[in-house]
């Protein structure tokens, strides 16, 4: 069986997206190789490895997977970005403000098979899931106490 160039850029998104529980969807533009060395060299620095996506695999992958409603986001160059495995902690902060200085703005996270859109991810305090459960089962539970009195 031969492998086509399309049929293995397919593969290796779908590998890319069921074996990594965290990454974020990024968008960015076209830069010259001399640009693109010193983005790389940062985000390098900053213990980051990304992997670029081909627009038309992209959008057919998601077409037959679960993701199906965020194929819009995906217009131009998108990038997955990923903190290396030894990277313990992860700031809001830092993805917010030390990649737009790259020229890559935060399109979407995928956390645990969940996609959160950036307007969701300003409104959360931190990254740590179990401390966001809580705090919208609280919220959740102040609400409904409010609705009954």
């Amino acid at each position: 069986m031969k492998l086509s160039k399309k049929e293995y850029k397919i593969i290796k998104t779908k590998n890319f997206i069921k074996t990594n529980n965290m990454f974020f969807f990024f968008n960015g533009i076209n830069q010259k190789t001399y640009n693109w060395i010193i983005i790389e060299q940062e985000l390098n620095n900053i213990n980051f490895k990304y992997y670029k996506i081909f627009n038309k695999t992209a959008i057919n992958t998601l077409n037959a997977s679960i993701y199906q409603n965020i194929k819009t986001i995906i217009n131009g160059i998108t990038f997955f970005i990923t903190p290396n495995s030894n990277q313990k902690s992860l700031s809001k902060h830092l993805l917010l403000n030390k990649l737009d200085p790259l020229l890559l703005t935060v399109l979407a996270v995928k956390f645990n098979n969940k996609i959160y859109s950036t307007k969701q991810l300003k409104n959360t305090y931190s990254l740590n899931y179990k401390n966001n459960k809580l705090l919208f089962y609280q919220l959740g539970i102040s609400n409904l106490k409010f609705y009954y009195n």
